[in-house]
């Protein structure tokens, strides 16, 4: 039974039992200390002395003098009595460690010396020197890490240390006692050290064990953001972190010695002194659950994983199905809930068909376009799964002649439904309803984007009617839907999904759908299409267009090539490029390294669940490096105005613009790249990407035009333009 447990649930009947097995137990006494250091805390230390005195006497029977030396300092900087216990932690010191020559140097140093009043401070300093033996790793938690102790030289009062980073340095002793934390061999940090990759996998296959070490160095309790930490502490962070985190988190659920209270995000574990009941625990951590849909992702995460504790599933099944009959939650979830029992139990419960039948009868809308309650309800299930189960109960809520029920609705299918119902009507024989659905859909591309694509995957490379769309046709609808969920997919996992699986059905293969779809498109249809493609799509589809137009005409491009400056390139000169540059080393080099430190020093001050200057350097952290993934992805888009062919007296990049508003004032601007500054040659510089320059852009000298700028639209004549020399 861990000592320090113990006494962070305040069972000292039972840690005096503990401890008294401890006296002539060969067991390491670090438990022993903790224990004595959370007592002082909990000012109940003078309750521990009369034991220590008895367990001290043991160790001197038993000639462990060390050790009963730092049982007494243990008692001594936890609160104890400086007047009853000083005497003994001197005589005890010097029978322990008088004949080593580093002795007499660590205690003038520290100030462990006879004849002092209160020895609190100097044996605290004295022990952290001792417990930094060669071969011992240390803690540098000012960014540098763990580290291996190499060498102490006594006589320079020095000690060698080597970090994990290779890095390594001599620090007098005196400052080590300030910045060095000593680790246990059992501490994770330690381990991480001696074995990283070792210990990631044991975190891996064995996340309890893990986890409990976490808990028992935060003395029994630990929040998820203590945890989290200690996690990253041994490069378990980002989708790792949160991989881990609930397994362990579900395994410390059902586990008969944890608790968990607590939402993931928000979760406190503790460690139990005795086995609890897990079927009993769980329903009460179900039944105080706050929604059937926090009820629901418990109960799922039972079903996990190859082994499943059939008690534990009855009781999550039970609690479960008497949640989803709370009418106060939200409908979509309920649903989820019961979807999910009837795949359990191979029948629907009660309320599901009586609710779905419910939201069936409600007055259809008007316009066809728009998905009707029932569809919009499947659409609103919380997740993919979910929306896969709603399709077997199709058959029970529109009974036999289901199929053609639902065809007319599929264009509204949720995400989930779609394969599973594409396959309904396969195993049919109802291939020419989905050819028709597909013929629908290639006139309206984005309406339904994962059914035309799945519908594309099944139909192209057969034989079509001689009444369906033409292959050219086909291909304009599938490149115009690429091209939107280019543009859209940033942040929509299920777009960047649907636009990943329509690039390679039109890319990939010895030859490529697009090549077989276009073999007869004449001139005008491919320019239509690379307009399209112009406007943003997968650099894929972008390079497939472009063989296909030169192989139909060598000169395809020549005469119709958009200005240098329309594009995704960002065009700078080269001391804008330098600029840009050497921000983003700043970032890597200076500013990211001094967030990492202060994430240090922030972790230092405790509690992190309330530690505001934690909170502010991790916000930071994400700042920084999201500014610089940014940059690096700016830099690899960018080229130099010095390399492009300026077009002859039209306002460019790197041209010298001077022209005359409404007013009759006369303005003469430099128009350059977004990272040029303010100034060039004491003229102002105007970005080429901001609205005064982009409306200036292929004009010439007397054009007339009016610009739309933020402040309103504003008339002006150019007067003059010339080429400005940047090289």
């Amino acid at each position: 039974m861990s000592l320090s447990l113990l006494v962070s649930k305040d069972h000292w009947q039972e840690f005096d039992d503990a401890w008294k097995e401890r006296f002539v137990s060969e067991e390491p006494i670090d438990d022993l200390l903790v224990a004595l250091q959370l007592a002082g805390e909990k000012k109940r230390i003078a309750r521990c002395v009369a034991l220590a005195k008895e367990h001290v006497s043991a160790l001197e029977e038993l000639g462990r003098k060390a050790e009963a030396a730092q049982v007494i300092g243990g008692v001594l900087i936890a609160g104890g009595n400086p007047a009853e216990l000083t005497a003994d932690l001197m005589r005890l010191a010097r029978e322990a460690w008088a004949d080593e020559t580093w002795f007499e140097p660590y205690a003038e140093l520290t100030g462990l010396q006879e004849g002092s009043a209160d020895l609190r401070g100097p044996w605290r300093a004295f022990a952290k020197l001792y417990a930094m033996q060669v071969g011992s790793v240390v803690y540098h938690p000012g960014g540098w890490g763990a580290g291996e102790v190499l060498a102490l030289d006594p006589g320079a009062m020095e000690v060698e240390v080597k970090f994990a980073s290779g890095r390594g340095d001599r620090f007098p002793m005196s400052a080590a006692i300030e910045i060095f934390e000593p680790l246990a061999e059992t501490d994770l940090k330690a381990q991480y050290f001696r074995d990283p990759e070792g210990l990631r996998k044991r975190a891996k296959k064995e996340p309890l064990e893990v986890l409990r070490r976490v808990v028992q160095t935060g003395k029994g309790k630990a929040t998820t953001a203590a945890i989290r930490l200690a996690m990253m502490g041994i490069g378990i962070e980002g989708s790792a972190w949160s991989a881990w985190w609930r397994k362990a988190r579900k395994l410390a659920e059902t586990s008969e010695w944890f608790e968990v209270s607590g939402s993931p995000q928000k979760s406190v574990v503790t460690l139990l002194l005795t086995a609890k009941d897990p079927t009993e625990a769980l329903r009460k951590q179900l039944t105080q659950a706050s929604s059937v849909a926090e009820v629901h992702s418990k109960v799922r995460d039972l079903f996990i994983g190859k082994s499943v504790d059939e008690k534990l599933a009855e009781v999550g099944v039970e609690v479960l199905e008497s949640a989803a009959a709370v009418e106060s939650d939200r409908l979509e979830e309920r649903v989820a809930a019961w979807l999910f029992l009837r795949e359990r139990r191979g029948e629907s419960p009660d309320g599901l068909l009586t609710v779905l039948r419910e939201v069936l009868g409600a007055e259809p809308p008007p316009d066809p376009s728009t998905p009707s309650e029932l569809w919009k309800l499947f659409q609103a299930l919380p997740n993919v799964k979910d929306q896969e189960r709603s399709v077997e109960v199709l058959p029970e809520l529109f009974g036999e002649g289901w199929l053609e029920e639902v065809l007319p609705h599929m264009q509204h299918a949720a995400p989930g439904q779609v394969r599973p119902l594409v396959d309904k009507y396969k195993a049919a024989k109802r291939h020419e309803d989905l050819r028709t659905l597909y013929h629908g859909l290639l006139a309206r591309p984005l309406r339904s984007p994962l059914l035309l694509v799945t519908l594309a995957a099944l139909f192209e490379g057969k034989k079509f009617p001689e009444d369906f769309h033409t292959p050219v046709i086909r291909a304009q609808a599938l490149i115009s839907l690429a091209q939107h969920l280019f543009r859209m997919r940033r942040g929509n996992p299920q777009l960047t999904r649907v636009c990943a699986r329509l690039t390679d059905l039109l890319t990939k293969g010895e030859t490529p759908l697009l090549k077989l779809l276009l073999a007869d498109a004449d001139l005008a249809a491919l320019r239509t299409i690379t307009m399209t493609i112009a406007q943003g799509a997968d650099p894929e589809i972008d390079h497939v267009i472009t063989d296909i137009a030169l192989e139909k005409d060598r000169d395809f491009f020549t005469g119709d090539t958009a200005p240098f400056w329309v594009g995704e390139t960002i065009w700078t000169t080269k001391l804008g490029l330098t600029k840009r540059s050497n921000e983003l080393r700043e970032l890597r080099e200076t500013k990211i390294p001094e967030n990492e430190e202060a994430i240090g020093r922030a972790a230092s001050f405790g509690d992190l669940s309330e530690n505001s200057e934690w909170e502010a350097a991790i916000e930071e952290q994400r700042n920084l490096t999201s500014r610089a993934m940014a940059i690096e992805e700016e830099l690899r888009s960018a080229d130099l105005i010095e390399n492009a062919t300026l077009p002859e007296a039209t306002a460019c990049p790197g041209s010298r613009v001077r022209y005359r508003e409404d007013s009759g004032s006369e303005i003469e601007i430099v128009i350059l790249g977004p990272w040029d500054g303010d100034e060039w040659n004491g003229t102002q510089i105007v970005s080429y990407r901001a609205p005064l320059a982009a409306g200036l852009l292929g004009k010439q000298a007397g054009d007339e035009v009016v610009l739309k700028l933020p402040s309103g639209e504003l008339a002006v004549q150019v007067l003059e333009i010339s080429a400005e020399p940047i090289s």
